[in-house]
């Protein structure tokens, strides 16, 4: 009798916890709102220098050498990140957007823009492969860009807008 409520137990567990995992597209809309927050909260004070760039970087994220001061390279373990800054280009700016958007023949899984206070940001998802999803981020003249594994999706889309909006425009 035991064994048969263990095992009764047990099952029912597995179709609740079943039911409390993230679809893909929960994740995404996870991501997405973080993400916005992110870009409407201030900026995330800076704890990394690149050159002459100051900018904030979650603990465990690496700046590669060579980066020079319009491109850097930030790694965590395997991953890759490239970080562009266009000085040229003001709080406002949609050229990144504008270059994002270019090729119609393109299907972003997800394409959102924001706007706050006279800044231009947003963020766009493609699927590149199987459980890989190109993640770009923008604000202002500021972009980076990945390609991430499904389910770090909305972890990385909130700490690469927290990163872009760090760094100050005309840097």
């Amino acid at each position: 009798m035991k064994r048969s409520v263990l095992i009764t137990g047990t099952v029912l567990s597995l179709f609740f916890l079943a039911g409390c995992m993230a679809t893909p597209e929960e994740r995404l809309a996870e991501g997405l709102s973080e993400t916005r927050t992110a870009f409407e909260e201030e900026p995330t004070e800076t704890n990394e220098t690149a050159g002459q760039t100051e900018l904030y970087l979650p603990g465990g994220y690496d700046i590669e050498e060579p980066s020079d001061e319009n491109n850097i390279i930030i790694t965590k373990g395997s991953d890759s990140y490239v970080l562009f800054i266009n000085p040229n280009e003001a709080a406002d700016s949609k050229f990144f957007y504008d270059l994002q958007k270019a090729n119609a023949e393109v299907e972003w899984i997800a394409d959102e823009t924001f706007e706050q206070n006279g800044r231009f940001g947003f963020t766009t998802l493609r699927a590149i492969a199987e459980d890989r999803i190109e993640i770009v981020v923008s604000a202002g003249g500021v972009k980076m860009t990945t390609i991430s594994e499904e389910a770090d999706v909305p972890g990385n889309m909130e700490w690469m807008m927290k990163t872009v909006r760090s760094i100050e425009e005309g840097n």
